[in-house]
């Protein structure tokens, strides 16, 4: 661990692992006018201002009128060269410092006064906080945690805070941040707290409740899906990983690897994901017929379109079974959350007209083999075929079809619910989003629609530009909804008129969303098997997506990810305290006392309260049975 200026605890492993990847694959590609120097199309407010800008200086009278400083100018460019071009989040953070600086953000920051929160009342909340804590008053602090702590406090959330500067906010929301932290940390390591571990804990549990939780949601996108890595390569650089994390399609691939591994295991398997040929996009080619496959596209097209005249597909499932398997295992959702903690989501929509998408995890199959919820969740329609989900008994170890159906077969589960927002709200109370979307049929309307704050400056102009765009996007999609309405109420092509309206009317967007930036020539590798190169790519360029967002997601989700750290801590205490103590107890506690905040249970009185005998620990964990490899390759004959 190394900590960064910005004041993060930097995994400095992962830092190294990033900047090996850039500097062994990333090579600046040729451009031209028309292009920037990643090979992307030149935004329409860049290019308009290039062109006004370089229009100016070419007539005299209004370099006098409006005089234009080059130097200031070229050490803006080279500094944003510099930003573009950074190997670690640390290197870019250092260069976005000084472009503030020198763009005249600080004075923005430094100033609290904002009509976008109420900055009077975070004032207020930062005194009390730190008033409590250097005053030693452990009980009044616990009552200004359990009571003013929920997210988004005094709208300092808003994506209005985070468009006027490169890294940071008004230097306020920081510092309600910082104190929050130093509070908590306080109240949890001070050698004068006297208060019960278990007591602690129970009121740290229900202020999580009410702050709520967050979720890392990986839309799917194809081959597209590696830029999923560079994402969560990112945020586990700065410790800003959740421990929910859903995956649809090729986000189900990246979200299974990472909660199925442990930390170390999750390096060593990014460190080889660039070193290494990808089989997953197979249109029944034999091995010589694989190898053959880059010399000779034009058979491999024959191939494609005889497979999918003969099958209904243009792709076989096997490939991409045994790819997944071999990262995985046939490791349920059960074994994987005992292994890693990780809470892993796999979306999947049935490929019948009347069943509901399901959420699968750890409470809702937990005897599920993850391979087999990948693969399912994989079968875009027409391109993969659908599939059935198989089980493992608890008992036995016996691999079976999933309830004993084998009728109800899956199919993508991009296609009904792409960011499975709800039911992640239900079963977890999760009410905070981190959005990876990298759909090739969504990221343009994204781009083009969507205020997307946090490193990237945003003037008003182009934000009410955004919102005009937006607005007429929602508009043509209600209008084709309609239209598919229509079609379904006639019985014309019910099913797929279904699967439309699902596909338009769902939120492709999140409290954070993360995008690619794309190219022209990426669309035509979306179904390609990925190459070495390919996968570096997206991995540097999932990475460099992030590090603009990592403050946003700092000031949105910071406190929670301390608090949970701190449970965690508080919970081992207590077992290693006593093995015979329950957590349930914990949360019986007396109301009134909370809310008079001065008869709070000392460590003395807690003992007498809990006298019930212990029926366990709730968090214990075991570690999965050993993958049956011989079973899992039989199935993949079958």
């Amino acid at each position: 661990m190394s900590s960064a200026s910005n004041g993060y605890q930097l995994n400095s492993d992962i830092s190294d692992l990033i900047e090996e990847i850039i500097e062994k694959f990333d090579r600046p590609p040729t451009y031209n006018s028309i292009f920037n120097k990643s090979g992307e199309y030149k935004t329409t407010t860049s290019a308009i201002s290039g062109t006004i800008l370089s229009y100016a200086q070419s007539i005299p009278i209004l370099n006098k009128l409006f005089p234009i400083t080059n130097e200031k100018q070229q050490l803006t460019n080279s500094l944003l060269e510099q930003q573009k071009l950074a190997t670690t989040y640390s290197k870019w953070y250092d260069v976005s410092l000084q472009l503030d600086e020198l763009m005249g953000n600080n004075a923005w920051k430094s100033n609290p006064e904002s009509p976008y929160y109420d900055f009077e009342l975070i004032h207020h909340n930062i005194n009390e906080m730190r008033t409590a804590r250097l005053n030693r008053d452990y009980k009044l602090l616990l009552y200004l945690i359990r009571t003013k702590w929920v997210r988004n406090f005094g709208n300092i959330g808003d994506v209005s805070l985070y468009k006027s500067s490169f890294v940071g906010t008004k230097k306020l929301i920081e510092d309600y941040i910082t104190e929050c932290k130093l509070s908590l940390d306080y109240l949890v390591n001070g050698s004068d707290v006297d208060l019960d571990d278990r007591y602690l804990l129970g009121m740290l549990i229900q202020t999580r409740k009410n702050i709520g939780r967050t979720a890392l949601v990986l839309s799917g996108g194809s081959t597209f899906g590696m830029f999923h890595i560079g994402v969560l390569v990112s945020l586990l650089e700065v410790n800003l990983l959740p421990r929910i994390i859903s995956g649809s399609s090729a986000g189900s691939i990246i979200a299974s690897i990472l909660c199925c591994h442990s930390y170390e295991e999750n390096k060593i398997i990014i460190q080889s994901l660039s070193e290494r040929e990808f089989e997953i996009f197979n249109s029944g080619l034999d091995e010589e017929g694989i190898l053959h496959e880059k010399k000779n596209q034009f058979r491999t097209l024959l191939k494609s379109v005889g497979h999918f005249l003969k099958y209904g597909t243009v792709f076989e499932m096997g490939s991409l079974k045994k790819t997944i398997i071999g990262f995985v295992g046939d490791l349920t959702f059960r074994e994987a959350y005992n292994r890693t903690g990780k809470i892993l989501n796999i979306t999947v929509s049935p490929a019948s007209l009347h069943e509901q998408t399901r959420l699968l995890n750890y409470l809702t199959a937990p005897n599920c083999l993850i391979w087999s919820a990948v693969c399912a969740s994989c079968s875009l329609p027409g391109f993969f075929p659908s599939t059935s989900i198989y089980e493992k008994n608890p008992r036995t170890n016996k691999i079976q079809k999933w309830n004993g159906d084998s009728s109800i077969k899956f199919v993508d589960g991009s296609v009904d619910n792409d960011l499975p927002i709800m039911k992640l709200s239900e079963m977890f109370n999760v009410d905070h989003i981190i959005a990876v979307q990298v759909n090739a049929h969504v990221v343009p309307f994204l781009k083009i629609s969507v205020s997307n704050p946090g490193g990237y400056l945003e003037d008003d102009l182009t934000t009410k530009f955004k919102g005009i765009l937006n607005n007429a996007y929602d508009f043509f999609t209600c209008e084709l909804i309609h239209y598919f309405q229509i079609f379904n109420e006639m019985d014309i092509y019910k099913n797929l008129s279904t699967k439309l309206i699902s596909l338009l009317s769902q939120s492709y967007s999140g409290d954070i969303t993360i995008l690619p930036n794309y190219k022209l020539s990426d669309f035509t590798k979306v179904f390609s098997n990925p190459t070495p190169q390919f996968i570096a790519d997206f991995i540097i360029r999932g990475a460099r997506s992030t590090w603009p967002k990592i403050t946003l997601i700092n000031n949105h989700c910071g406190v929670e990810f301390e608090l949970d750290r701190a449970i965690t801590l508080l919970r081992g205490r207590t077992i290693s305290s006593n093995s015979n103590s329950t957590f349930g107890n914990s949360l019986i506690v007396n109301p009134i006392n909370l809310v008079q905040c001065n008869n709070s249970p000392t460590t003395e009185e807690w003992n007498q309260l809990t006298t019930t005998k212990s029926l366990g620990s709730s968090s214990a964990r075991w570690d999965p049975v050993t993958p049956d490899r011989k079973r899992v390759s039989s199935l993949m004959k079958s």
